[in-house]
């Protein structure tokens, strides 16, 4: 639904009539609408099974979806304490050495 809706959304630009504002706000809202559900269903089923859920969605909405359960895995691997540790890259500590060597006499 998402992919027809948007591109019947966009290609509505181009036609002149008196529908068009109250189309597009439909398409618009329709979008918005499943845009959420999505995200947040990605959001709140952690450890469930998603399957029945994810069928229904077009493949746009699918990589959302795993995008939304990976951010969500990965805070919960954070927040167990299970994430690696943050460095410094490496342009950053050789700037670091050369302020200090610049600051020396």
């Amino acid at each position: 639904m998402t992919e027809l809706g948007s591109f019947l959304g966009s290609q509505m630009l181009h036609f002149d009539s008196p529908e068009n504002p109250e189309i597009s706000q439909v398409v618009l809202q329709t979008f918005i609408c499943r845009f959420c559900r999505t995200v947040d269903s990605s959001q709140n089923a952690y450890n469930e099974d998603t399957s029945a859920l994810v069928e229904r969605l077009d493949y746009l909405e699918r990589a959302l979806f795993r995008a939304g359960q990976s951010g969500l895995n990965s805070f919960q691997s954070w927040e167990g304490g299970h994430a690696s540790t943050l460095n410094a890259s490496s342009l950053v500590l050789n700037y670091r050495k050369r302020m200090i060597a610049d600051l020396q006499p």
